[in-house]
C-alpha cells in the first residue's frame, strides 16, 4: 500500500474552560504500550524542492503583494503589473488590502480598483455594495474562529470570512500566474508552483489553518497536495531576508539616545537618518528585481556563531517579535524565544483617530455617518492615512485632513449646526477648523493618536530584551509597513538604541515578502523553533490508589483505570529542531476494538497532569479504523488475541505541526485529518 502523506496538525493558542471529567472520561480509549523494537528514526528529512517556481503572497492588514522566483534563478521578482488606480506616477509594489463585492455578492475588484470604484459610486447605490477594508484583523481577534465566522462590510452586511479571504487570494493567484507565464513565455503546470502565504507569528493556530483553508478554496493548491503550500511566519521571513542585506541596503538608527534628537552641533541626526532611509525607499520602489546574493550579506558577516538578534515586525495589524540565534558555518537560524507581541499595529492609530472624531462630534453621529455614508467614511479614512504617513517627531506645523463634503452636510442636518460650531463646543482643543473644509491636527493631537500604539510596541520590545534568555542581543531589525513611521523609529531608538544596533532595511515594506520567497526556496533555513504550547494526548493508565484521585477512577471490562491522563509529546517553549519526531505507542484499552479515538490536547502551561486541568483544551481528534485483529501464531481456537500496537507520530520544528499514525499489526499508515476550526 502506498505511503500516505501526513496531514497538518495545528494547535489552538486560545484556551477555553475544559470539558467535565465525565465527558472526557468517556473519550479516553487508549493506554500507553511498550513499543516493539523498530529502527530508530528521529528525523524526517525535509522534502526536496521539486518545484520550478516559488510564489509568495504577503497578505497584510493594510497592504498586500506578491513576489516570485524561479528555482534555477537568483532573482526575486516583485509584482511587475501596474495596479489599476493608485497614486499617479508612483510605482506601487503593493496594493491596499481592500475588497469589493457586488450587491449580489460576486467578486468585483481588489486593492486600488476596489477603493476607487467604491469612491465613485453614487451614495445611495454604495449602500448596497460590500466593501471590506483591514479585514485581516478579524482572524486574529475572533476567539471562536470557524469556517462559518462572518466579516462585516462597511455597509453592515455580513459575509462568510472564508469567502472574502478566498476572493482576495484568488485575485493574487490570477495576477501572479499571469506574470509568471509572461516571464517564461510558456504554460506552466499547477504542480510546478510552490505557494507561500505569510501570517503573523503571534497568530493562534486556528487562524493559520483558516488561511490554509482559504488558499484551498481559492484554488492555489489542492488539499490533496498540502506540501505545495507553505505557511511562513512574517518575522521569520523578514529574518531570512535580512541575512542577505548589504550595508548600503540598510539604515542604522542605533546611535546613543540624544535629548530632542539633536547632535552636539544642534543638527537633527535622527531626521537626517530618516530622510536618507526614505530616499532609499523611494528609489527601491522603482526596482522590481532583487538579486539573491550567494552566501550572506556584509552585515551578517559581523555575526558570529551564537550571536543573537531580534526581528520586530511592525505591521498594520500586529507587532511580532522573534529572537533568532545564528548557527555557523551553515548559516541556519535557531529561534531562542517563542514569538511574542500582539494587536498593536498601525491600525491602532486609525482607531485612535476614529475615537477622536467620536469625542468631537459624538459617537452616535459617527456611527450613523458610517452606516448611511459608507463610501464617504472610506474617503475620510484614506485622507487620514495619507496624512498619518507624514507625521514626524520634529514637525511643528499642523496636519490638515480634508473632510468629505457629505460629512459636513450630514453633520449639519444631523446636529442642526456646522462642523465648525461642533468643534468649538467640544473639549478637543488640539484640533482646529480650517475654512477650506479641513481639520487641523496640531503636533500634540498627532502625538496623542500615535502614543498608545507606539508605547505598546516599545513596552513589548523592552520586556523581551530584559528576559534572561534574550540577553546579549546585538541587532534589532525593524521591519513591516509601520516601521516606515519616523514616530515609531524615534521611540524605539530612544528606548533601546543604547543597548543594540537598530537596523532598518531600505525596502522595509517588502522585507517580509522577499523573505517569504527565500523561505519557499529553502524551508530548512530556520532549523530550530520554540514550541508555543504544551500538547499531548488523553490516555488511560492503571489506577494506583493514593497516587490518582478517586474521581478519575474508571471501571472498564473489569479493570480499574485512571482516566484523563495527559501523555505529553512536547512542552511549552521547548526547543524543537526541524523534522524532530516524537513517537508514542498505544494499545486499545479493550482487546478486539475495531476503532479507537485519540484526542489531542494543548495548554499554555507546562504543569498540566490531566486533560481536565484548568487551561487544557481539546484541539483535535484522530480516528483510526482497525482491521480485524489476528490470533497469536499457533494459538488454538478461542485463544486470546494479540494486543494491538498503534504508533502515533508527531513531527515538529516546522511552522505547522504534522501528525500520522500507523497500525503496526497491519503496517497500515492512517491518513489523519485534524480540524481545529470546528473545536
Amino acid at each position: 500500500m502506498a505511503e500516505l502523506e501526513p496531514p497538518e496538525l495545528q494547535l489552538h493558542n486560545e484556551l477555553s474552560v475544559p470539558s467535565s471529567p465525565a465527558t472526557v472520561r468517556s473519550e479516553c480509549g487508549i493506554t500507553p504500550l511498550t513499543p516493539t523494537p523498530s529502527p530508530k528514526v528521529e528525523l524526517w528529512p525535509h522534502m526536496a524542492c521539486p518545484f520550478s517556481v516559488v510564489v509568495a503572497i504577503d497578505f497584510g492588514t493594510t497592504s498586500s503583494g506578491y513576489a516570485f522566483s524561479f528555482t534555477h534563478s537568483e532573482a526575486i521578482h516583485v509584482m511587475n503589473r501596474r495596479w489599476e488606480g493608485g497614486d499617479p506616477g508612483v510605482a506601487n509594489q503593493k496594493s491596499p488590502t481592500c475588497l469589493l463585492l457586488t450587491p449580489d455578492l460576486r467578486f468585483h475588484s481588489f486593492g486600488y480598483s476596489a477603493r476607487d470604484f467604491y469612491h465613485d459610486l453614487d451614495p445611495d447605490e454604495a449602500r448596497h455594495w460590500l466593501y471590506f477594508d483591514k479585514f485581516k484583523m478579524k482572524i486574529h481577534s475572533t476567539s471562536d474562529l470557524s469556517m462559518e465566522t462572518d466579516l462585516e462590510a462597511v455597509n453592515g452586511q455580513k459575509v462568510r470570512a472564508i469567502e472574502v479571504f478566498a476572493h482576495a487570494l484568488r485575485f493574487f493567484r490570477e495576477h501572479a500566474l499571469k506574470e509568471v507565464m509572461e516571464q517564461l513565455s510558456l504554460v506552466m503546470e499547477a504542480e510546478e508552483i510552490r505557494w507561500v502565504l505569510t501570517v503573523p507569528a503571534v497568530w493562534r493556530q486556528p487562524a493559520k489553518q483558516f488561511m490554509r483553508e482559504a488558499a484551498y478554496l481559492a484554488g492555489l493548491v489542492s488539499p490533496d497536495c498540502p506540501e505545495q503550500l507553505l505557511i511562513a511566519l512574517e518575522p521569520e521571513a523578514a529574518s531570512i531576508y535580512c541575512r542577505k542585506l548589504r550595508l548600503h541596503q540598510v539604515t542604522d538608527l542605533s546611535m546613543q539616545p540624544i535629548p530632542n534628537g539633536l547632535g552636539m552641533d544642534g543638527s537633527r541626526l535622527f531626521d537626517t537618518s530618516f530622510r536618507q532611509a526614505r530616499e532609499q525607499l523611494r528609489r527601491s520602489r522603482h526596482s522590481r528585481t532583487f538579486v539573491v546574493e550567494s552566501g550572506t550579506g556584509e552585515l551578517w558577516s559581523e555575526l558570529q556563531t551564537g550571536d543573537r538578534y531580534v526581528v520586530a515586525d511592525c505591521g498594520g495589524g500586529t507587532v511580532d517579535l522573534t529572537v533568532h540565534q545564528v548557527e555557523q558555518p551553515q548559516g541556519t537560524l535557531k529561534e531562542l524565544y517563542k514569538a511574542s507581541g500582539g494587536p498593536h499595529g498601525a491600525v491602532g492609530v486609525d482607531l485612535a483617530f476614529e475615537s477622536m472624531l467620536c469625542q468631537i462630534f459624538g459617537e452616535d453621529f459617527i456611527q450613523s455617518f458610517k452606516a448611511k455614508r459608507p463610501a464617504a467614511w472610506v474617503d475620510l479614512s484614506i485622507a487620514f492615512e495619507a496624512r498619518k504617513r507624514t507625521a514626524a517627531p520634529g514637525r511643528t506645523n499642523a496636519l490638515n485632513i480634508s473632510l468629505p463634503f457629505s460629512f459636513i452636510d450630514y453633520y449639519k442636518r444631523h446636529r442642526g449646526h456646522s462642523v465648525e460650531a461642533g468643534l468649538r463646543r467640544s473639549s478637543m482643543k488640539t484640533v482646529k477648523w480650517s475654512s477650506q473644509g479641513m481639520l487641523r491636527l496640531t503636533q500634540e493631537a498627532m502625538h496623542q493618536l500615535f502614543q498608545p500604539t507606539i508605547q505598546s510596541i516599545v513596552r513589548h520590545i523592552e520586556e523581551l530584551l530584559n528576559r534572561p534568555e534574550v540577553q546579549g542581543v546585538r541587532f534589532l531589525f525593524l521591519v513591516g509597513g509601520f516601521a516606515e513611521s519616523p514616530m515609531l523609529q524615534k521611540a524605539i531608538q530612544r528606548s533601546v538604541g543604547h543597548s543594540c544596533r537598530i537596523i532598518i532595511p531600505h525596502d522595509v515594506g517588502l522585507t517580509i515578502l522577499k523573505g517569504a520567497v527565500l523561505f519557499g526556496l529553502d524551508p530548512s533555513v530556520v532549523r530550530v523553533r520554540r514550541c508555543p504550547l504544551t500538547y499531548g494526548v488523553g490516555v488511560l493508565n492503571c489506577f494506583v490508589e493514593g497516587r490518582h484521585p478517586r474521581d478519575k477512577l474508571l471501571l472498564k471490562d473489569g479493570r480499574e483505570w485512571c482516566t484523563d491522563i495527559l501523555d505529553r509529546f512536547v512542552s511549552v517553549d521547548q526547543s524543537v529542531a526541524l523534522g524532530d519526531v516524537v513517537r508514542r505507542s498505544y494499545t486499545p484499552a479493550r482487546i478486539g476494538q475495531r476503532k479507537i479515538i485519540i484526542n489531542i490536547y494543548c495548554s499554555r502551561s507546562d504543569n498540566a497532569v490531566y486533560v481536565s486541568d484548568p487551561g487544557v483544551r481539546k484541539c483535535g481528534t484522530i480516528t483510526l479504523d482497525l482491521p480485524q485483529p489476528l490470533p497469536c501464531p499457533g494459538a488454538t481456537a478461542g485463544a486470546p488475541l494479540l494486543r494491538r500496537e498503534i504508533r502515533a507520530t508527531m513531527q515538529f520544528g516546522d511552522t505547522e505541526i504534522k501528525v500520522t499514525a500507523v497500525d503496526v499489526m497491519s503496517n497500515r499508515s492512517v491518513r489523519v485529518t485534524v480540524d481545529f476550526l470546528s473545536n
